[in-house]
């Protein structure tokens, strides 16, 4: 996994960090953790990336 990152629209709903609290955190929105080890956590993210219900997050494999 090369990058991950969010677009405008998020709903602050926290359903990518309930999957994935390794890579994002929701505050007003969500972010990816700047540390956040995407190699690891490929898996958990591209299941977020499934799961989100506005369609905003994305990534680079």
């Amino acid at each position: 996994m090369k990058k991950v990152w969010i677009n405008p629209g998020c709903i602050s709903c926290g359903t990518c960090e309930f999957i994935a609290p390794e890579v994002f955190q929701v505050t007003d929105i969500s972010h990816v953790k700047k540390d956040a080890d995407l190699q690891a956590n490929a898996e958990k993210i591209k299941q977020a990336v499934a799961s989100c219900p506005v369609s905003v997050i994305a990534c680079q494999e």
